[in-house]
């Protein structure tokens, strides 16, 4: 913080400009120095002086780098830059990257070992977000950037991923030269659109020459046709071992590229997806307000996030420009969408996955103010589109495309970012410990002095049944889950019955359970009322199963033995863990999932649906002989 006010106590005082760029000025006039001290560091760590040299280092430059990015457009901020450019600062910064790539535009140069150890050092990243803040709004730092000739290098750079960003970093530099933002603040937008075109046509032309060369080994040719247009023919039958041709995983492979976690193992793919802002209800306090969440839906068509950003500069370039979600509304398959949701590999950096989640949030929060953390919006966020299937509602109202088949494969990776945020903040896996604990003990039933939740709510909070069942699944054992079970199953009825009959609970979430109209008597209109709710426990214990349940693998067995975190975890938490990052696995559980949810539907009474359920047995050891006893119990003992 203080690094970022710095600029401003000297603005208009030339003297205090001179003193502030002096203190930096023996850090950033040999950046391989610096270098060389951080491996060292790495090498060694456990050398004291060493460890406080690099660290003094490090600490005195990234300062640097906040004052270079806090630096405004202004008369004393361009000031300020020119002292910076008088010392020499913003030229060695430039050279030192001209030397540690100097392999740059050798034929093959991304793939020398040059190249490679320049990714690894230090110093890129800082210097890269350092001359983005220098340059900003200042011709002079701009000129000195195009001088050296480093735009092919920052160029080539902005293709890179890995979790030192240096990718990022690269292209927001360019985008600051170009004058992205509209402020004037870029002057070299032509040059950086040369280098762009140039490299997107180079790509298409060996695109192109690959194609063909394929068409030639199958035997196919292309050919204009009279019209102008083209088509494929065959010019000679040589398609034996066609069969052999090897493909992306199943539904995992990017609309752009046509590839996936397989052969682009590290790049992360996302879905796009379509969310908007719903209000839950009644609040805690009985407001009219109540809170806000978000309900997401999916079409399920996938991108990766590099080849969705270089569709949306080419967007943004044609002579018609489109939107950004305007353009991949038409690669969504002319379904709306206004997020792209991370879908996390077994190999992507962990660096990677945790940037474009927080985007991914950053674009949720445009919508509206919703409330909570991000985990709880989440999990509403899952409550709802399990609600979805439980009612058999639309999944394409408002998206306009994307149904039942695409959305089950959505879902387990809505659970894979829950998890993710629930392993970030070990204080919030303890509070949903605690009040999953509390609110399975107010439900459990087999005390009489169990109340209804519409009257004294368990100090879990207000939160739903639906929510409650969430959380369960995301932070409790199968075993758990089943020892459980009953009592959820319970709670459900008990909330299911009083929806229809017209008293409130402590929250209703809108539209979700149970929206047919009834009337009361009879054991036909009691199944109608209940089975949207049996519907959303089965879903519940479908994932339970699917997540939690098997045999340990060569891979889990890995995850235990590696770090003293793993060893914290439960073998159930291990066995998740391995699940939620096989993607090919979770996107053909949607077919077992989707099998399941048709069984259940067809069900014609409440023993069917039941031991469809899996949860027949609940029933029988609760004493009682029928269902409808079990039901009505249930709903009676919530009453009580």
């Amino acid at each position: 913080m203080v690094a970022r006010i710095l600029p401003y106590l000297t603005y208009g005082e030339s003297a205090a400009m001179d003193v502030l760029v002096q203190h930096f000025d023996p850090y950033l006039q040999d950046w391989s120095e610096f270098d060389r001290l951080q491996k060292q560091y790495e090498d060694n760590p456990k050398d004291e002086k060493t460890a406080q040299q690099a660290a003094k280092q490090k600490f005195a430059l990234e300062n640097f780098v906040r004052v270079s990015e806090s630096l405004k457009t202004s008369s004393c901020g361009e000031r300020l830059k020119d002292i910076i450019l008088e010392k020499g600062i913003t030229a060695v910064a430039v050279r030192h990257l001209k030397t540690c790539f100097a392999c740059t535009g050798q034929p093959g140069f991304k793939s020398t070992a040059d190249w490679a150890s320049g990714l690894k050092l230090s110093s890129v990243p800082l210097i890269l977000s350092m001359l983005r803040g220098l340059s900003m709004g200042h011709l002079a730092t701009q000129r000195c950037i195009d001088e050296e000739g480093i735009l092919p290098l920052l160029h080539a750079l902005e293709s890179v991923s890995g979790e030192n960003e240096i990718g990022a970093k690269a292209e927001n530099l360019l985008d600051t030269l170009t004058d992205k933002e509209g402020t004037d603040n870029g002057f070299l937008t032509e040059k950086v659109r040369q280098l762009r075109h140039a490299t997107r046509d180079e790509m298409r032309r060996r695109a192109l020459k690959k194609r063909e060369q394929l068409l030639q080994g199958l035997g196919m040719r292309q050919e204009l046709t009279s019209d102008g247009g083209e088509r494929i023919v065959v010019s000679q039958p040589v398609l034996e071992g066609f069969e052999d041709v090897e493909d992306e995983e199943d539904g995992l492979a990017c609309m752009v590229c046509r590839e996936g976690y397989r052969l682009r193992s590290t790049d992360l793919l996302g879905a796009y997806t379509y969310s908007k802002r719903v209000n839950l209800g009644v609040g805690s306090s009985g407001n009219a307000r109540g809170d806000c969440v978000y309900t997401t839906v999916s079409h399920f068509n996938i991108i990766h996030f590099q080849c969705h950003q270089e569709a949306k500069r080419a967007d943004a370039a044609l002579k018609n420009p489109k939107k950004e979600w305007d353009g991949a509304a038409l690669r969504n398959n002319e379904t709306l969408c206004n997020n792209l949701f991370p879908l996390r590999g077994p190999t992507v950096p962990i660096g990677q996955y945790i940037r474009y989640v927080d985007q991914y949030w950053d674009y949720l929060n445009s919508l509206g103010r919703a409330d909570g953390s991000r985990l709880r919006l989440l999990t509403y966020d899952i409550v709802l589109m399990l609600a979805r299937f439980a009612t058999g509602a639309s999944f394409s109202a408002d998206s306009r495309g994307g149904g039942k088949e695409s959305n089950s494969k959505f879902l387990p990776f809505m659970i894979q970012m829950a998890r993710h945020l629930l392993d970030q903040d070990s204080s919030q896996r303890n509070n949903l410990a605690k009040t999953i604990a509390t609110y399975l003990s107010s439900s459990t039933l087999e005390s009489k002095a169990s109340t209804s939740p519409s009257t004294q709510p368990p100090s879990s909070g207000d939160e739903t049944i639906q929510f409650m069942m969430v959380s369960s699944l995301l932070s409790e054992s199968y075993d758990s889950w089943l020892k459980h079970r009953r009592a959820f199953l319970q709670r459900g009825i008990y909330h299911a019955y009083m929806q229809k009959h017209g008293r409130s609970l402590h929250r209703t979430t809108p539209n979700v359970l149970g929206s047919t109209s009834v009337d009361s008597g009879g054991s036909d209109e009691l199944f109608s009322t209940i089975q949207p709710m049996l519907v959303y426990t089965g879903l519940i214990e479908q994932l339970q199963c699917y997540f939690k349940v098997g045999k340990s693998s060569t891979v889990v067995d890995q995850i235990r033995e590696s770090g003293d975190e793993s060893k914290k975890l439960e073998a159930w938490e291990i066995l998740m863990k391995e699940r939620l990052l096989n993607v090919k696995d979770m996107v053909a559980f949607s077919k077992e999932l989707l099998t399941w949810l048709d069984d259940m539907t067809s069900a014609n009474d409440l023993q069917e649906s039941f031991d469809v359920i899996g949860a027949l047995s609940d029933v029988l050891a609760s004493g009682h002989t029928r269902c409808e006893d079990f039901v009505y119990a249930s709903i009676n003992l919530g009453k009580s």
